[in-house]
């Protein structure tokens, strides 16, 4: 599941995103250059090239956090943070590449 910040979208999407995996692994929010927002399974670390072509990415979420899964996903609070987050640094980047919403 990704979301096209370039679409329109809203908490419901974020909700699903984070719904769409399972907390069994280090996760971590980024943003292409193209405006798709995902969520990459860090059980490889990405090389330079990969994140140099990143629009921007979150902090880690390591596993058993509960900051991804279905738990997270009904979290209304931390949807609206990440929404917030997304819209404030997409299309313009507002802070560094690396963001922390929480």
């Amino acid at each position: 599941m990704v979301i096209d910040l370039n679409s329109p979208w809203g908490k419901a999407e974020v909700s699903a995103l984070l719904a769409s995996v399972v907390d069994d692994r280090s996760w971590r929010l980024e943003v292409t250059g193209g405006g798709i927002a995902q969520l990459t399974d860090l059980t490889t670390v990405p090389d330079a090239a990969y994140e140099d072509a990143l629009h921007c990415f979150f902090e880690v979420w390591e596993c058993g956090t509960d900051f991804v899964g279905p738990d997270a996903a009904s979290d209304g609070q931390l949807c609206g943070k990440l929404e917030r987050s997304l819209r404030e640094n997409y299309p313009v980047l507002k802070g560094a590449r690396t963001l922390s919403a929480l």
